[in-house]
């Protein structure tokens, strides 16, 4: 059995992207919604000052991440041409497209942390989608 693949990037907003980025998000949870079917969750949040903003990709494995990085690549980098990329926590193996593009971040300097080995697993998917099971 496939085990569930997370991630977590942060990335600061450069200085007057805040609108656009805020509008660019909206846009690319509409299209994963729309065209990543195996997508387990996604949430994207900024801190208080709206300078700093979190994304965490929940995958049912690490292809269905390396098919997001195919799928939504424009949409990314339109997103990292407003922001700049502060930090990447990973639990699970990368898939090869996804470990490429984790690769050339931590080569920019970029914070990249890799937890593979797994110690447990529980999903709760009623709780996930705010029902009680």
């Amino acid at each position: 059995m496939s085990e569930p693949f997370v991630v977590i990037t942060t990335h600061r907003v450069r200085p007057g992207q805040l609108e656009e980025f805020k509008a660019l998000s909206r846009q690319y949870m509409e299209f994963v919604a729309a065209n990543e079917p195996r997508t387990g969750a996604r949430f994207a949040s900024l801190d208080t000052a709206e300078t700093e903003a979190s994304l965490v990709q929940i995958h049912p494995d690490s292809a269905s991440a390396d098919q997001h990085m195919q799928v939504a690549g424009e949409l990314i980098g339109q997103g990292l041409a407003l922001t700049e990329t502060v930090g990447i926590e990973v639990y699970g193996e990368p898939g090869p497209v996804a470990r490429r593009g984790m690769e050339a971040n931590a080569a920019e300097g970029v914070p990249l942390s890799i937890k593979s080995r797994r110690l447990g697993t529980f999903v709760n998917r009623p709780a996930i989608n705010g029902t009680p099971a």
